[in-house]
């Protein structure tokens, strides 16, 4: 079995065509993520197609955006105190880090992503998610885990290459990433975080 990091899902905007929502759910289950977040099933079409299109990965709806253990910010340090807060009150359910994410193999490729995406206008990946190359990127990721995050909830670019976008994100998870939770953080070796996959 691969090892995974932590649980991955792909949040889908509002007003997003049917055919697309589709599109996006079956590379995501295909791909390996956890689940889907849809915001309002109503504007999705067939929810039932829907979510045998994304099988394995599970449909969620109606997600509150104030769950406990939801973190909205590539924020380390906010991570760890809401694990914190949620080991001493003795919660179960995963820490999950909600953000927008815009990654390439380049700087420039990842800027780009991002500036073609109109929702990225109000919360851009660069201020308020995960940004850059994938190796930049890879190291926030590895941050977030750190900290005692199990899962991230991620707006993703959707201008183009979506696919690409997809597997991209994927591999922060898989791979040689994982291997990487144990390596040496400032002279000091880190234990890795508690490994809950969200909605199974």
């Amino acid at each position: 079995m691969t090892r995974q990091l932590m649980s991955l899902a792909v949040a889908l905007p509002p007003g997003l065509p049917p055919a697309q929502a589709l599109a996006i759910a079956t590379m995501a289950g295909r791909l390996g993520f956890s689940a889907v977040h849809l915001p309002d099933p109503s504007e999705t079409g067939d929810l039932d197609r829907l979510a045998a299109a994304a099988a394995p990965a599970l449909v969620v709806t109606d997600f509150p955006a104030d769950a406990p253990g939801l973190v909205r910010a590539n924020d380390p340090g906010l991570v760890a105190e809401v694990r914190a807060e949620l080991d001493a009150a003795g919660e179960t359910r995963p820490l999950l880090v909600a953000v927008p994410i815009s990654v390439g193999r380049t700087l420039s490729e990842a800027a780009a992503r991002a500036d073609l995406e109109p929702r990225f206008a109000e919360r851009h990946p660069r201020e308020a998610g995960i940004f850059g190359p994938f190796e930049q990127a890879q190291e926030q990721v590895l941050a977030l885990a750190r900290a005692g995050a199990d899962g991230l909830v991620l707006d993703v670019p959707l201008a183009h290459d979506v696919s690409d976008v997809l597997a991209q994100i994927r591999a922060l998870v898989v791979g040689a990433t994982p291997e990487l939770i144990d390596a040496p953080v400032g002279g000091a070796k880190t234990p890795p975080p508690r490994t809950v996959f969200y909605g199974q």
